[in-house]
Protein backbone atom coordinates (compact mmCIF):
# COMPACT_ATOMS: atom_id res chain seq x y z
CA UNK A 1 0.00 0.00 0.00
CA UNK A 2 1.62 3.14 -0.79
CA UNK A 3 1.79 6.36 1.10
CA UNK A 4 -0.57 8.48 -1.15
CA UNK A 5 -3.01 5.89 -0.37
CA UNK A 6 -2.20 6.22 3.31
CA UNK A 7 -2.68 9.63 3.21
CA UNK A 8 -6.11 9.70 1.06
CA UNK A 9 -7.46 7.52 3.90
CA UNK A 10 -6.45 9.38 6.65
CA UNK A 11 -8.20 12.60 5.27
CA UNK A 12 -11.19 10.76 4.53
CA UNK A 13 -11.25 9.55 8.33
CA UNK A 14 -11.18 13.27 9.41
CA UNK A 15 -13.68 14.66 6.71
CA UNK A 16 -16.03 11.86 8.51
CA UNK A 17 -15.08 12.53 12.07
CA UNK A 18 -16.16 16.03 11.12
CA UNK A 19 -19.56 14.97 9.56
CA UNK A 20 -19.67 12.64 12.85
CA UNK A 21 -19.61 15.89 15.44
CA UNK A 22 -21.81 18.17 13.26
CA UNK A 23 -24.22 15.28 13.67
CA UNK A 24 -24.05 14.85 17.39
CA UNK A 25 -24.48 18.92 17.80
CA UNK A 26 -27.70 18.53 15.80
CA UNK A 27 -28.33 16.29 18.55
CA UNK A 28 -28.65 13.19 15.87
CA UNK A 29 -27.83 9.65 17.53
CA UNK A 30 -25.11 8.36 15.83
CA UNK A 31 -24.88 4.70 16.83
CA UNK A 32 -28.80 4.42 18.51
CA UNK A 33 -28.94 1.08 20.34
CA UNK A 34 -32.96 0.24 18.96
CA UNK A 35 -33.91 -0.20 15.06
CA UNK A 36 -37.23 -0.49 13.83
CA UNK A 37 -36.58 -2.77 10.59
CA UNK A 38 -39.59 -4.84 9.73
CA UNK A 39 -38.45 -6.72 6.60
CA UNK A 40 -34.65 -8.07 5.24
CA UNK A 41 -33.87 -6.84 1.71
CA UNK A 42 -34.78 -9.70 0.30
CA UNK A 43 -38.23 -9.92 1.87
CA UNK A 44 -38.48 -6.30 0.56
CA UNK A 45 -37.59 -7.50 -3.01
CA UNK A 46 -40.42 -10.26 -2.83
CA UNK A 47 -42.83 -7.73 -1.28
CA UNK A 48 -45.84 -7.11 -3.94
CA UNK A 49 -45.69 -2.65 -5.51
CA UNK A 50 -46.73 -0.19 -3.43
CA UNK A 51 -45.66 -1.92 0.01
CA UNK A 52 -44.67 -0.07 2.82
CA UNK A 53 -40.96 -1.27 4.16
CA UNK A 54 -38.75 -0.63 6.79
CA UNK A 55 -35.14 -1.62 6.17
CA UNK A 56 -31.83 -1.60 7.07
CA UNK A 57 -28.50 -2.11 6.01
CA UNK A 58 -24.98 -0.74 5.03
CA UNK A 59 -24.94 1.94 2.33
CA UNK A 60 -22.92 0.30 -0.73
CA UNK A 61 -23.09 3.41 -3.18
CA UNK A 62 -24.55 6.95 -3.67
CA UNK A 63 -26.00 8.92 -6.56
CA UNK A 64 -27.02 12.53 -5.95
CA UNK A 65 -28.57 14.11 -8.99
CA UNK A 66 -29.92 17.47 -7.37
CA UNK A 67 -33.31 16.39 -5.74
CA UNK A 68 -33.24 12.80 -6.89
CA UNK A 69 -30.83 10.40 -5.05
CA UNK A 70 -30.14 7.14 -5.80
CA UNK A 71 -28.23 4.74 -3.26
CA UNK A 72 -28.05 0.96 -2.44
CA UNK A 73 -28.80 -0.59 0.56
CA UNK A 74 -27.29 -4.02 1.50
CA UNK A 75 -28.04 -6.46 4.22
CA UNK A 76 -26.97 -10.28 4.39
CA UNK A 77 -29.86 -11.00 2.29
CA UNK A 78 -28.88 -9.26 -0.34
CA UNK A 79 -28.90 -5.39 -2.02
CA UNK A 80 -31.50 -3.04 -2.71
CA UNK A 81 -32.26 0.39 -4.50
CA UNK A 82 -33.19 3.26 -2.32
CA UNK A 83 -34.57 6.67 -3.82
CA UNK A 84 -34.62 10.05 -2.41
CA UNK A 85 -36.87 13.03 -3.29
CA UNK A 86 -36.19 16.38 -1.96
CA UNK A 87 -40.13 17.19 -2.60
CA UNK A 88 -41.25 14.05 -0.52
CA UNK A 89 -38.94 13.76 2.43
CA UNK A 90 -38.21 17.57 2.96
CA UNK A 91 -35.29 19.76 1.46
CA UNK A 92 -33.28 19.61 4.93
CA UNK A 93 -33.40 15.85 5.56
CA UNK A 94 -32.82 15.17 1.73
CA UNK A 95 -29.52 17.74 2.38
CA UNK A 96 -28.70 16.49 6.06
CA UNK A 97 -28.21 13.17 4.06
CA UNK A 98 -26.76 13.45 0.87
CA UNK A 99 -23.94 16.31 2.88
CA UNK A 100 -23.38 14.10 6.17
CA UNK A 101 -24.13 10.32 5.24
CA UNK A 102 -21.51 8.13 3.32
CA UNK A 103 -21.25 5.07 1.37
CA UNK A 104 -20.52 2.39 4.02
CA UNK A 105 -22.37 3.83 6.98
CA UNK A 106 -25.31 1.73 8.20
CA UNK A 107 -28.65 2.73 7.97
CA UNK A 108 -32.81 2.04 8.41
CA UNK A 109 -35.11 3.41 6.12
CA UNK A 110 -38.58 3.33 6.10
CA UNK A 111 -40.77 3.62 1.94
CA UNK A 112 -42.99 2.43 -0.52
CA UNK A 113 -41.74 -0.15 -2.95
CA UNK A 114 -41.97 1.00 -6.46
CA UNK A 115 -40.52 -0.29 -10.16
CA UNK A 116 -38.32 2.31 -11.66
CA UNK A 117 -38.34 2.71 -15.81
CA UNK A 118 -36.06 0.26 -16.19
CA UNK A 119 -38.08 -2.36 -13.97
CA UNK A 120 -35.27 -2.36 -11.30
CA UNK A 121 -37.21 -2.93 -7.51
CA UNK A 122 -36.55 0.20 -4.85
CA UNK A 123 -37.72 2.06 -2.22
CA UNK A 124 -39.20 5.36 -2.21
CA UNK A 125 -37.79 6.96 1.58
CA UNK A 126 -40.13 8.13 3.29
CA UNK A 127 -38.06 8.88 6.31
CA UNK A 128 -34.41 7.54 7.30
CA UNK A 129 -32.63 7.03 10.47
CA UNK A 130 -28.52 6.47 10.94
CA UNK A 131 -27.87 3.32 12.70
CA UNK A 132 -23.84 3.78 12.28
CA UNK A 133 -21.08 6.16 10.77
CA UNK A 134 -18.53 4.76 9.17
CA UNK A 135 -15.21 6.85 9.48
CA UNK A 136 -12.97 4.74 7.13
CA UNK A 137 -14.38 4.53 3.69
CA UNK A 138 -15.08 0.87 1.96
CA UNK A 139 -12.45 -0.19 -0.92
CA UNK A 140 -12.56 1.82 -4.08
CA UNK A 141 -15.33 0.12 -5.89
CA UNK A 142 -12.40 0.28 -9.57
CA UNK A 143 -9.58 -1.34 -7.46
CA UNK A 144 -11.17 -3.36 -4.83
CA UNK A 145 -9.43 -5.29 -2.68
CA UNK A 146 -7.21 -7.25 -4.83
CA UNK A 147 -3.90 -7.73 -2.49
CA UNK A 148 -4.48 -10.94 -1.12
CA UNK A 149 -2.33 -9.93 2.23
CA UNK A 150 -4.82 -7.21 2.57
CA UNK A 151 -7.83 -9.09 2.12
CA UNK A 152 -6.78 -11.59 4.49
CA UNK A 153 -5.20 -9.25 7.15
CA UNK A 154 -8.71 -7.02 6.78
CA UNK A 155 -10.83 -10.17 6.29
CA UNK A 156 -14.23 -8.09 7.12
CA UNK A 157 -13.58 -5.73 4.26
CA UNK A 158 -13.09 -8.88 1.94
CA UNK A 159 -16.31 -10.25 3.07
CA UNK A 160 -18.20 -7.34 2.42
CA UNK A 161 -17.13 -6.35 -0.87
CA UNK A 162 -16.28 -10.07 -2.67
CA UNK A 163 -20.05 -11.60 -2.42
CA UNK A 164 -18.09 -14.31 -4.14
CA UNK A 165 -15.63 -15.08 -0.62
CA UNK A 166 -18.70 -14.48 1.59
CA UNK A 167 -20.46 -17.29 -0.15
CA UNK A 168 -17.79 -19.53 0.32
CA UNK A 169 -18.11 -19.19 4.37
CA UNK A 170 -21.83 -19.91 3.59
CA UNK A 171 -21.27 -22.94 1.83
CA UNK A 172 -18.77 -24.19 4.62
CA UNK A 173 -21.19 -23.27 7.48
CA UNK A 174 -23.76 -25.79 5.48
CA UNK A 175 -21.25 -28.66 5.10
CA UNK A 176 -20.69 -28.82 9.17
CA UNK A 177 -24.72 -28.99 9.49
CA UNK A 178 -25.46 -31.12 6.81
CA UNK A 179 -22.52 -33.65 7.96
CA UNK A 180 -24.26 -33.01 11.56
CA UNK A 181 -27.97 -33.98 10.10
CA UNK A 182 -26.43 -36.82 8.01
CA UNK A 183 -24.91 -38.50 11.01
CA UNK A 184 -27.78 -37.81 13.87
CA UNK A 185 -30.43 -39.21 11.07
CA UNK A 186 -28.14 -42.48 11.32
CA UNK A 187 -28.03 -42.26 15.02
CA UNK A 188 -24.34 -41.27 15.82
CA UNK A 189 -24.24 -39.19 19.17
CA UNK A 190 -22.16 -35.74 18.82
CA UNK A 191 -19.97 -35.70 21.58
CA UNK A 192 -17.01 -33.75 23.31
CA UNK A 193 -14.03 -34.81 23.67
CA UNK A 194 -10.21 -32.92 25.55
CA UNK A 195 -8.60 -30.63 23.61
CA UNK A 196 -5.84 -30.33 26.18
CA UNK A 197 -4.27 -33.69 26.37
CA UNK A 198 -1.01 -35.05 28.14
CA UNK A 199 -0.76 -37.61 25.71
CA UNK A 200 -1.18 -36.11 22.13
CA UNK A 201 -2.32 -39.10 19.90
CA UNK A 202 -4.39 -40.49 16.56
CA UNK A 203 -2.04 -39.08 14.08
CA UNK A 204 1.77 -38.99 12.94
CA UNK A 205 1.72 -35.14 13.47
CA UNK A 206 4.12 -32.72 15.74
CA UNK A 207 1.94 -30.56 18.43
CA UNK A 208 1.45 -27.45 20.12
CA UNK A 209 2.51 -28.03 23.81
CA UNK A 210 1.87 -25.57 26.79
CA UNK A 211 2.29 -25.54 30.25
CA UNK A 212 -1.00 -25.92 32.56
CA UNK A 213 -0.26 -23.75 35.83
CA UNK A 214 -2.74 -25.42 37.72
CA UNK A 215 -1.06 -28.92 38.01
CA UNK A 216 1.91 -27.77 36.82
CA UNK A 217 1.54 -30.08 33.89
CA UNK A 218 2.98 -30.21 30.35
CA UNK A 219 -0.12 -30.23 28.03
CA UNK A 220 -0.87 -30.48 23.91
CA UNK A 221 -3.36 -29.13 22.01
CA UNK A 222 -5.18 -31.66 20.10
CA UNK A 223 -4.05 -33.15 16.89
CA UNK A 224 -7.01 -34.94 15.74
CA UNK A 225 -10.33 -35.40 16.91
CA UNK A 226 -10.18 -37.35 20.08
CA UNK A 227 -9.88 -40.64 17.86
CA UNK A 228 -8.57 -42.73 21.02
CA UNK A 229 -11.24 -41.02 23.87
CA UNK A 230 -13.80 -41.85 20.94
CA UNK A 231 -12.76 -45.48 20.83
CA UNK A 232 -13.06 -45.71 24.86
CA UNK A 233 -16.41 -44.80 24.45
CA UNK A 234 -17.03 -47.33 21.93
CA UNK A 235 -14.90 -49.48 25.07
CA UNK A 236 -17.85 -47.56 27.36
CA UNK A 237 -20.89 -49.18 25.21
CA UNK A 238 -21.37 -46.38 22.86
CA UNK A 239 -21.83 -47.38 19.34
CA UNK A 240 -21.79 -44.51 17.20
CA UNK A 241 -20.32 -41.45 18.13
CA UNK A 242 -19.16 -38.29 16.01
CA UNK A 243 -17.34 -35.02 17.10
CA UNK A 244 -16.32 -32.06 14.61
CA UNK A 245 -14.25 -29.08 16.08
CA UNK A 246 -10.63 -27.27 15.80
CA UNK A 247 -7.48 -29.33 15.64
CA UNK A 248 -3.59 -28.01 16.10
CA UNK A 249 -0.65 -29.48 14.04
CA UNK A 250 2.66 -27.56 14.50
CA UNK A 251 3.52 -28.00 10.88
CA UNK A 252 3.91 -26.31 7.33
CA UNK A 253 1.50 -24.14 5.90
CA UNK A 254 0.86 -24.06 2.38
CA UNK A 255 -2.28 -23.90 0.38
CA UNK A 256 -3.41 -27.56 1.68
CA UNK A 257 -1.91 -27.25 5.06
CA UNK A 258 -3.50 -25.15 8.06
CA UNK A 259 -1.90 -25.08 11.83
CA UNK A 260 -5.47 -25.23 12.87
CA UNK A 261 -8.13 -25.94 11.18
CA UNK A 262 -11.64 -28.13 11.57
CA UNK A 263 -12.25 -32.02 11.41
CA UNK A 264 -14.97 -34.34 11.64
CA UNK A 265 -14.39 -37.79 13.04
CA UNK A 266 -17.00 -40.57 13.67
CA UNK A 267 -17.07 -44.15 15.14
CA UNK A 268 -19.01 -46.89 13.96
CA UNK A 269 -19.01 -50.25 16.60
CA UNK A 270 -19.98 -53.68 14.40
CA UNK A 271 -18.98 -52.39 11.34
CA UNK A 272 -15.91 -52.13 9.22
CA UNK A 273 -14.28 -50.08 6.28
CA UNK A 274 -16.86 -51.91 4.08
CA UNK A 275 -19.17 -50.67 5.56
CA UNK A 276 -17.60 -47.44 5.84
CA UNK A 277 -17.42 -47.03 2.30
CA UNK A 278 -21.11 -47.76 1.61
CA UNK A 279 -21.86 -45.09 4.37
CA UNK A 280 -19.57 -42.28 2.55
CA UNK A 281 -21.19 -42.89 -0.72
CA UNK A 282 -24.52 -41.76 1.11
CA UNK A 283 -22.67 -38.89 3.55
CA UNK A 284 -20.70 -37.50 0.15
CA UNK A 285 -23.13 -36.61 -1.87
CA UNK A 286 -25.76 -35.66 0.88
CA UNK A 287 -23.58 -33.17 1.82
CA UNK A 288 -22.20 -31.58 -1.30
CA UNK A 289 -26.30 -31.80 -2.80
CA UNK A 290 -27.24 -30.12 -0.16
CA UNK A 291 -24.54 -27.05 0.80
CA UNK A 292 -23.64 -26.00 -3.43
CA UNK A 293 -27.29 -27.28 -4.68
CA UNK A 294 -25.72 -29.70 -7.34
CA UNK A 295 -23.43 -32.54 -7.29
CA UNK A 296 -20.81 -32.15 -10.20
CA UNK A 297 -18.37 -28.99 -9.59
CA UNK A 298 -15.38 -27.35 -11.32
CA UNK A 299 -11.84 -26.97 -9.85
CA UNK A 300 -9.85 -26.02 -12.58
CA UNK A 301 -10.10 -27.66 -15.76
CA UNK A 302 -11.50 -30.86 -13.64
CA UNK A 303 -15.60 -31.73 -13.43
CA UNK A 304 -15.73 -33.82 -10.62
CA UNK A 305 -19.02 -35.84 -10.05
CA UNK A 306 -19.57 -36.78 -6.63
CA UNK A 307 -22.41 -39.10 -7.34
CA UNK A 308 -21.69 -42.64 -5.84
CA UNK A 309 -20.41 -45.26 -6.21
CA UNK A 310 -16.70 -44.78 -6.32
CA UNK A 311 -14.44 -46.82 -7.64
CA UNK A 312 -12.00 -48.46 -5.80
CA UNK A 313 -8.30 -49.52 -6.00
CA UNK A 314 -5.42 -50.81 -3.33
CA UNK A 315 -2.49 -48.70 -2.45
CA UNK A 316 -0.34 -51.02 -4.02
CA UNK A 317 -2.27 -51.07 -7.26
CA UNK A 318 -2.41 -46.99 -7.36
CA UNK A 319 1.48 -47.22 -7.24
CA UNK A 320 2.14 -50.05 -9.52
CA UNK A 321 -0.31 -48.67 -12.06
CA UNK A 322 1.23 -45.03 -11.91
CA UNK A 323 4.83 -45.36 -11.37
CA UNK A 324 5.54 -48.87 -13.06
CA UNK A 325 7.00 -49.67 -9.79
CA UNK A 326 5.53 -53.21 -7.55
CA UNK A 327 6.78 -52.36 -4.20
CA UNK A 328 5.86 -55.58 -2.69
CA UNK A 329 8.99 -56.62 -4.85
CA UNK A 330 11.48 -54.23 -2.39
CA UNK A 331 12.03 -55.35 1.32
CA UNK A 332 15.18 -53.55 0.58
CA UNK A 333 14.79 -49.50 0.93
CA UNK A 334 18.16 -48.49 -0.90
CA UNK A 335 16.98 -50.75 -3.96
CA UNK A 336 13.72 -48.81 -3.83
CA UNK A 337 15.19 -45.92 -3.45
CA UNK A 338 17.88 -46.78 -6.84
CA UNK A 339 14.55 -47.52 -8.97
CA UNK A 340 12.94 -44.70 -7.61
CA UNK A 341 15.74 -42.46 -8.93
CA UNK A 342 15.98 -44.37 -12.08
CA UNK A 343 12.45 -43.31 -12.83
CA UNK A 344 12.90 -39.72 -11.85
CA UNK A 345 10.99 -39.68 -8.44
CA UNK A 346 12.63 -38.11 -5.60
CA UNK A 347 13.38 -40.31 -2.46
CA UNK A 348 14.71 -37.58 -0.25
CA UNK A 349 16.80 -40.41 1.41
CA UNK A 350 14.05 -41.38 3.63
CA UNK A 351 14.98 -43.95 6.19
CA UNK A 352 11.54 -44.90 7.16
CA UNK A 353 9.79 -47.52 4.20
CA UNK A 354 6.09 -46.14 5.07
CA UNK A 355 7.52 -42.79 4.56
CA UNK A 356 9.41 -43.68 1.62
CA UNK A 357 6.44 -45.76 0.35
CA UNK A 358 3.99 -42.63 1.10
CA UNK A 359 6.52 -40.23 -0.51
CA UNK A 360 6.21 -42.66 -4.15
CA UNK A 361 2.52 -43.01 -3.64
CA UNK A 362 2.23 -38.88 -3.77
CA UNK A 363 4.68 -38.42 -6.33
CA UNK A 364 3.49 -40.74 -8.73
CA UNK A 365 -0.22 -42.00 -7.84
CA UNK A 366 -2.40 -39.84 -5.67
CA UNK A 367 -2.22 -36.76 -8.34
CA UNK A 368 -3.64 -38.69 -10.78
CA UNK A 369 -7.23 -38.91 -8.89
CA UNK A 370 -9.21 -36.65 -9.89
CA UNK A 371 -12.33 -38.09 -9.63
CA UNK A 372 -13.63 -39.54 -6.26
CA UNK A 373 -11.83 -42.58 -5.58
CA UNK A 374 -11.05 -45.24 -2.65
CA UNK A 375 -7.28 -45.68 -2.60
CA UNK A 376 -7.23 -48.80 -0.20
CA UNK A 377 -5.10 -50.93 2.29
CA UNK A 378 -1.92 -48.40 3.24
CA UNK A 379 1.10 -50.09 4.39
CA UNK A 380 1.15 -50.96 7.99
CA UNK A 381 3.99 -48.77 8.91
CA UNK A 382 1.84 -45.65 8.06
CA UNK A 383 -1.01 -46.69 9.99
CA UNK A 384 -0.51 -47.91 13.40
CA UNK A 385 -4.39 -47.54 14.09
CA UNK A 386 -5.93 -49.84 11.67
CA UNK A 387 -6.37 -53.43 11.94
CA UNK A 388 -4.14 -55.19 9.65
CA UNK A 389 -5.19 -55.98 6.00
CA UNK A 390 -4.82 -60.26 4.63
CA UNK A 391 -1.66 -59.45 3.75
CA UNK A 392 0.23 -58.16 7.03
CA UNK A 393 2.02 -55.51 4.97
CA UNK A 394 -0.91 -53.61 4.83
CA UNK A 395 -4.13 -52.34 6.88
CA UNK A 396 -7.76 -52.47 6.32
CA UNK A 397 -8.15 -48.80 5.46
CA UNK A 398 -9.02 -46.70 2.98
CA UNK A 399 -8.69 -42.84 2.13
CA UNK A 400 -11.36 -41.28 -0.47
CA UNK A 401 -9.12 -39.02 -2.56
CA UNK A 402 -10.62 -36.46 -5.06
CA UNK A 403 -8.33 -34.04 -7.28
CA UNK A 404 -5.76 -34.96 -5.57
CA UNK A 405 -7.02 -33.96 -2.09
CA UNK A 406 -7.18 -36.77 0.68
CA UNK A 407 -10.82 -35.77 1.21
CA UNK A 408 -11.03 -38.57 3.90
CA UNK A 409 -9.16 -40.96 6.24
CA UNK A 410 -10.60 -44.50 7.45
CA UNK A 411 -10.05 -47.49 9.20
CA UNK A 412 -11.31 -50.87 10.03
CA UNK A 413 -10.34 -49.93 13.66
CA UNK A 414 -7.63 -51.96 15.49
CA UNK A 415 -8.91 -53.54 18.56
CA UNK A 416 -6.19 -56.23 19.51
CA UNK A 417 -4.60 -54.73 22.60
CA UNK A 418 -2.04 -56.71 21.87
CA UNK A 419 -0.77 -55.82 18.55
CA UNK A 420 -1.65 -51.86 19.65
CA UNK A 421 0.81 -51.93 22.24
CA UNK A 422 3.77 -53.51 19.92
CA UNK A 423 2.56 -50.62 17.12
CA UNK A 424 3.00 -48.10 19.96
CA UNK A 425 6.31 -49.41 20.79
CA UNK A 426 7.61 -49.19 17.68
CA UNK A 427 6.40 -45.89 17.18
CA UNK A 428 8.37 -44.83 20.66
CA UNK A 429 11.19 -45.99 18.72
CA UNK A 430 10.48 -44.04 15.68
CA UNK A 431 10.23 -40.86 18.14
CA UNK A 432 13.52 -41.91 19.95
CA UNK A 433 15.63 -42.23 16.37
CA UNK A 434 14.39 -38.52 15.49
CA UNK A 435 11.03 -38.63 14.13
CA UNK A 436 8.78 -35.94 15.60
CA UNK A 437 5.97 -36.79 13.75
CA UNK A 438 6.25 -40.22 15.29
CA UNK A 439 2.57 -41.01 17.59
CA UNK A 440 2.51 -40.90 20.98
CA UNK A 441 2.64 -43.90 23.32
CA UNK A 442 -0.89 -43.84 25.36
CA UNK A 443 -0.73 -47.07 27.25
CA UNK A 444 -3.62 -46.24 29.12
CA UNK A 445 -5.57 -46.72 25.91
CA UNK A 446 -3.93 -49.91 25.81
CA UNK A 447 -5.29 -51.10 28.86
CA UNK A 448 -8.83 -49.90 27.78
CA UNK A 449 -8.56 -52.36 25.09
CA UNK A 450 -7.70 -54.91 27.15
CA UNK A 451 -11.38 -54.38 28.78
CA UNK A 452 -12.74 -55.60 25.04
CA UNK A 453 -13.24 -52.69 22.30
CA UNK A 454 -16.09 -54.10 19.57
CA UNK A 455 -15.21 -54.38 16.05
CA UNK A 456 -15.66 -50.70 14.79
CA UNK A 457 -14.79 -48.55 12.06
CA UNK A 458 -13.59 -44.53 11.83
CA UNK A 459 -13.51 -41.69 9.80
CA UNK A 460 -11.74 -38.60 9.64
CA UNK A 461 -12.69 -35.72 7.46
CA UNK A 462 -10.81 -32.32 7.18
CA UNK A 463 -13.64 -30.01 6.74
CA UNK A 464 -11.07 -27.05 5.30
CA UNK A 465 -10.39 -29.39 2.19
CA UNK A 466 -13.60 -30.37 2.02
CA UNK A 467 -15.00 -26.64 1.83
CA UNK A 468 -12.23 -25.52 -0.45
CA UNK A 469 -12.73 -28.71 -2.96
CA UNK A 470 -16.36 -28.32 -3.79
CA UNK A 471 -16.23 -24.09 -3.49
CA UNK A 472 -13.42 -24.35 -6.48
CA UNK A 473 -10.57 -22.52 -4.45
CA UNK A 474 -7.04 -23.02 -4.29
CA UNK A 475 -6.09 -22.46 -1.08
CA UNK A 476 -7.50 -23.17 2.55
CA UNK A 477 -7.48 -19.87 3.68
CA UNK A 478 -10.08 -18.72 0.88
CA UNK A 479 -12.79 -20.69 3.42
CA UNK A 480 -11.27 -19.75 6.61
CA UNK A 481 -13.50 -16.58 7.82
CA UNK A 482 -10.06 -15.36 9.38
CA UNK A 483 -6.75 -17.65 8.65
CA UNK A 484 -3.83 -17.01 10.65
CA UNK A 485 -1.40 -14.01 9.92
CA UNK A 486 1.83 -12.79 10.88
CA UNK A 487 2.25 -9.85 12.82
CA UNK A 488 2.34 -6.37 11.03
CA UNK A 489 5.09 -5.54 12.79
CA UNK A 490 7.15 -8.79 11.65
CA UNK A 491 6.18 -8.53 8.10
CA UNK A 492 6.95 -4.87 7.75
CA UNK A 493 10.58 -6.27 9.71
CA UNK A 494 11.08 -8.58 6.61
CA UNK A 495 10.20 -6.80 4.09
CA UNK A 496 12.79 -4.24 5.08
CA UNK A 497 15.68 -6.75 5.25
CA UNK A 498 15.19 -7.39 1.65
CA UNK A 499 15.88 -4.14 0.58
Amino acid sequence: MTNNIEININDEREIRLRKLKELQEMNISIYPARINRKQTIKEALDAKEDAELSVAGRLMTKRDMGKLMFCHLQDESGRMQIAFKQDDIGIDNYKLFSKKIDSGDIVEVQGKKFMTHKGEPSILVSSWTLLAKTLLPLPDKFHGLNDEEVRYRKRYLDLLVNPEEKAKIIVRGKILRYIREFLQNENFIEVETPVLETISSGAMARTFDTHLNAYDLDVHLRICMGELWQKRLLVGGFEKTFEMGRAFRNEGVDHQHNPEFTMLEYYWAYADYEDNMTLHEKLIPYVVENSIGKLEVEVDEHKINFAGPYPRITFHDAVLKYSGIDIDEFTDLEELKKVMSAKGYDHENLTERGKLLDNLYKQSARKELIQPTFVLNYPIELKPLAKKAEDPRYTEMFQLIVNGFELSNSYTELNDPIDQRERFEEQVKNKAEGDDEAMANDWSYVEALEHGMPPATGTGIGIDRFAALITGSHTLREVTAFPLMKPVEEVEEKDEKKK
